[in-house]
């Protein structure tokens, strides 16, 4: 039975910061049917993100984010170069499940303040695309500095994805616009600048550019960095290669060690925040974003069983490919689950879990150091005391995790 817009606006047991906007958001009908048929449409065109395991596989000389040198492989099969990888979707399976519930109008209260949130950016989307691509338009022209952009993507894509808009934007940025650079007169928002240094001395240490905290807060907080995006001259790889082999090249890899030494430095911070604050994690799997202008990346670490995955085989835009002034539904959906994992708690099943435990290999490297106990005195920092990769899959298959599993075949990482 369908609810009626009054009665979902006054469900019981729902916090009152959560009614609020409930009420605010389906006060009209014509919003209320806008959102539902842009989750509809989500949903129903859904593009699958993959996430393959990562192996660090060099000793590591522990330094600041931006100078880690780290070398990482992906995981196949040895005989036949099978790839392996898992779907986002399988990771985030409950996030896909409260949505499918939410959009047949029935309530979820264990996650009514992001699903709610993300409804309101559903219901504004045609403005908040028109305000994003005129901003980064400009920024593309006039050679405009990382921190303007920094501040049009969180402002008008990260925060409006979480309940409360609450965020930090590194204070580090030398210029610092203390409101929100779009042209779009009704925007006006003031920009909150704070310390997000995170790390260890004695293992890496650096700053996210943005940390989303989404409220509810309970110490979970996602990490983000953007990169700014440049054509890479690829002239040399594509001389003599008949135009049908051409593939298009993962921009990640040019950036890989910095974000993978952040991703991992942050779950591990994460694992303490939790610890020191009484609470039993939801999941030890941690994940952390990367944007860039027109693509973004997704790295998730478990710091308890030390399996690393990421996305950075592929460039996921965020802009619909049929139509460049329109953002990819998909990419939202998938950075909207990322900054609320607190509550979609993303999981990897127990028989993956147990085949690919301390696949990553940080643990092992840390302990080769005696460094892995130096992992809880990770924290919050005002001040804290590249390399070559293989992106490019060929014509060899792809497999999902869960046959690997079944598979009797050695694995290898390369």
């Amino acid at each position: 039975m369908m609810l009626s817009l009054n009665t979902l606006c006054i469900i019981p047991n729902v916090p009152k910061y959560c009614r609020a906007l409930i009420s605010r958001h389906f006060s009209k009908k014509t919003e209320y049917l806008e959102w539902k048929e842009n989750l509809k449409y989500a949903l129903e065109n859904h593009h699958e993100l993959y996430l393959r395991p990562i192996r660090i596989v060099n000793p590591v000389h522990w330094t600041s984010f931006s100078r880690a040198p780290l070398q990482h492989r992906r995981l196949k099969l040895a005989d036949n170069d099978a790839i392996l990888q898992t779907k986002f979707s399988t990771v985030f399976s409950r996030g896909f499940e409260d949505l499918k519930v939410y959009l047949c109008n029935d309530v979820v209260d264990t996650a009514l303040c992001p699903l709610s949130a993300l409804s309101v950016y559903l219901t504004e989307l045609r403005e908040q695309e028109e305000t994003l691509k005129e901003g980064l338009s400009k920024y593309a022209k006039n050679d405009i500095p990382e921190i303007y952009v920094a501040a049009l993507l969180t402002n008008h894509l990260l925060s409006c994805l979480v309940y409360g808009n609450e965020y930090l934007i590194s204070k580090d940025y030398r210029r610092k616009p203390p409101l929100c650079p779009c042209s779009n007169n009704d925007c006006g928002k003031y920009i909150t600048y704070g310390e997000t240094g995170v790390g260890h001395a004695d293992i890496w240490y650096g700053r996210p550019d943005v940390v989303v905290i989404p409220k509810p807060n309970n110490g979970y907080m996602v990490p983000l960095w953007y990169i700014n995006e440049e054509e890479e001259d690829e002239e040399d790889e594509i001389r003599d290669v008949h135009p049908l082999e051409i593939k298009v090249q993962s921009k990640f890899k040019h950036f890989a060690s910095q974000v993978l030494s952040q991703a991992i430095t942050f779950a591990f911070y994460q694992s303490n925040v939790i610890k020191k604050r009484g609470i039993v994690p939801l999941t030890t799997l941690v994940p952390s974003l990367v944007l860039t202008p027109r693509h973004y990346y997704i790295i998730l670490y478990d710091y308890k069983n030390d399996i690393l995955l990421s996305s950075g085989h592929q460039d996921s835009s965020l802009w619909d490919d049929t139509n460049d002034c329109r953002l990819n539904l998909s990419a939202i959906l998938h950075i909207w689950m990322v900054l609320n994992y607190k509550d979609f708690v993303p999981t990897l099943d127990t028989e993956v879990i147990h085949h690919f435990a301390r696949s990553s290999n940080i643990h092992n490297i840390l302990e080769s150091q005696n460094l892995l106990e130096e992992t809880e005195k990770i924290s919050r920092k005002n001040s804290l005391v590249t390399s070559n990769t293989n992106d490019d899959d060929g014509c060899v298959s792809v497999k999902d995790i869960k046959d690997f599993i079944k598979d009797p075949h050695k694995r290898k990482w390369y």
